[in-house]
């Protein structure tokens, strides 16, 4: 982290709440747990390296020690994550206090419908490999960062109607591809 950029102090970030709409709150929220899901993966990725389990590059053919680094590193994501969920919970005491559903800024639908959808994409996406070319790595477990719907792989297939829609709108004002430049060029 540098030393002259210091995160806002949480009294500051609260006072910095009250003057945003709902919307940019919801965003800042998403935007926080996207954050925690990344740190979270890198520690689960570091692990291994600080806790003697694996060998970094430069104690290749030798027997693996604990890598300090790695160690800190964690620390800090530890301690950066401890800040977020912090903010989230202020975000929170904002939502709450001006009388708003805290359950529409947690993501979750409102009707069984949509949650019977969520409930059928994360069973998919549960059974999607997460290596590299479609390969699962070493057998482990994915990440559940990779479950969560932070990271998300997908196909076109899994759109909505209205999405559909969109894509078909979208598709109609585009040239047909036999149109191509003889040049093989792209022309903005």
């Amino acid at each position: 982290m540098s030393s002259e950029a210091q995160p806002i102090n949480p009294a500051r970030f609260a006072e910095a709440l009250k003057d945003l709409p709902a919307e940019s709150l919801a965003l800042k929220v998403l935007e926080l747990r996207n954050s925690i899901a990344h740190l979270d993966y890198s520690n689960a990725e570091l692990k291994p390296y600080a806790e003697g389990r694996a060998p970094t590059l430069d104690q290749q053919g030798e027997t693996a020690q604990p890598d300090q680094d790695c160690v800190d590193a964690i620390a800090e994501n530890e301690a950066v994550i401890a800040r977020m969920q912090e903010r989230i919970e202020l975000i929170r005491s904002e939502v709450e206090g001006r009388g708003l559903s805290w359950r529409e800024f947690q993501g979750k639908p409102d009707d069984e419908e949509a949650s019977a959808a969520t409930n059928n994409n994360n069973a998919v996406a549960e059974n999607l490999p997460n290596g590299v070319n479609g390969h699962e790595p070493s057998g482990e477990a994915p990440h559940p960062a990779w479950r969560d719907g932070t990271f998300q792989t997908g196909t076109i297939s899994q759109l909505g109607d209205e999405e559909r829609e969109l894509l078909r709108q979208l598709q109609s004002r585009m040239p047909p591809e036999d149109d191509e430049d003889p040049e093989g060029g792209m022309h903005l």
